[in-house]
């Protein structure tokens, strides 16, 4: 596999390909875009292509190094996650110990940090001094939805890369292609998917995510109607889910979206959730713009909320969705 293998994000592979071609590569990359459109799969090629010995600008796939690292066990390719909610300074401490050494068998050692905004304020400081003295022979890639949630110290020392949301028809060829789905089928898992592949691979291999989100908006079509006990069960199905949580707070967030895009324009092209079209379009005449504009900026609210901090989930949802109910929001 390599950069071929991209969907829809053909100028950051140009920008990445010409830095091989030049030789001017630099030390420390930032792809930005939200999760699940090619950041970390484009981080891995880069890596393996630079890496490569066959010196071209893509991996080869033959080569000892490329083989090395198609079975996972490349010695100069190094991802680090977060350790629970966040990525510690001591995960920071170690890279930069191992940093300080010369790559075992190849001309780069290469850094990814997936969800690098997770970074501690005392993990980014670490961080901070090896990107401005970093090893002739050593590249960092960060991975980040946004350049906003990096301390600019970091920023500014990173080359960013803007990686892009891919479009509902980039997603349709690809799972028609992929999963040899119908058309009508791979285009709903492709709106739904709000452009990431990855979330519409998820769509495509799991149906029982197609299932849960109909059992969820099923009620939230009908919660200006709910009573105070239904509501709380609604919480509860919700709980049923809790693994899936962000999915279903975005999958809220969507369809009040689509309220406000369709009460502004009458155009149901515009509908993401397109088999509740019937249903936004009634339920649109229930609020005003400020109304739907406060209930999906308060989701956003509650979902940072959830994912940053230890708020009670049940007391969370309860209070969301009362307030979303009752228009105090």
């Amino acid at each position: 596999m390599g950069f071929t293998d991209v969907v829809g994000q053909e100028l950051p592979i140009k920008l990445l390909q010409n830095a091989i071609d030049n030789e001017r590569i630099s030390h420390a990359y930032l792809f930005t875009g939200k999760e699940g459109v090619g950041k970390e799969f484009v981080a891995f090629q880069f890596a393996k292509a630079i890496n490569c010995k066959e010196l071209e600008l893509d991996a080869c796939d033959e080569c000892i190094s490329c083989r090395k690292f198609n079975n996972g066990n490349h010695p100069d390719i190094i991802k680090i996650s977060p350790d629970g909610s966040s990525i510690k300074i001591d995960q920071i401490r170690n890279l930069q110990q191992q940093i300080s050494y010369k790559p075992y068998e190849s001309e780069w050692k290469i850094y990814i940090i997936e969800e690098a905004e997770k970074m501690n304020l005392q993990a980014a400081n670490s961080l901070l001094r090896t990107l401005e003295e970093p090893p002739f022979y050593a590249i960092i890639i960060l991975l980040a939805p946004k350049e906003e949630l990096l301390l600019p110290t970091i920023t500014s020392r990173c080359q960013i890369v803007k990686f892009r949301s891919l479009t509902v028809d980039e997603i349709t060829d690809k799972l028609i292609s992929e999963f040899k789905l119908k058309t009508q089928e791979a285009r709903k898992r492709a709106v739904l998917a709000d452009g990431s592949l990855d979330k519409a691979i998820t769509l495509s291999k799991d149906e029982s995510f197609l299932l849960r989100r109909s059992q969820i908006l099923d009620k939230i079509k009908d919660l200006l109607n709910l009573d105070l006990v239904e509501v709380f069960e609604l919480v509860k199905e919700i709980l049923d889910y809790k693994d899936e949580i962000n999915n279903i707070l975005k999958d809220i967030e969507m369809f009040y979206r689509d309220l406000i895009l369709y009460k502004g324009s009458k155009n149901t092209d515009l509908i993401v959730n397109f088999d509740y079209e019937e249903d936004i379009i009634e339920l649109s005449k229930e609020y005003t713009f400020t109304e739907l504009q406060s209930v999906i900026e308060y989701v956003e609210e509650i979902s940072n909320l959830i994912k940053n901090t230890n708020v009670k989930l049940q007391l969370a949802l309860e209070v969301m969705l009362l307030k979303i109910k009752e228009k105090r929001v």
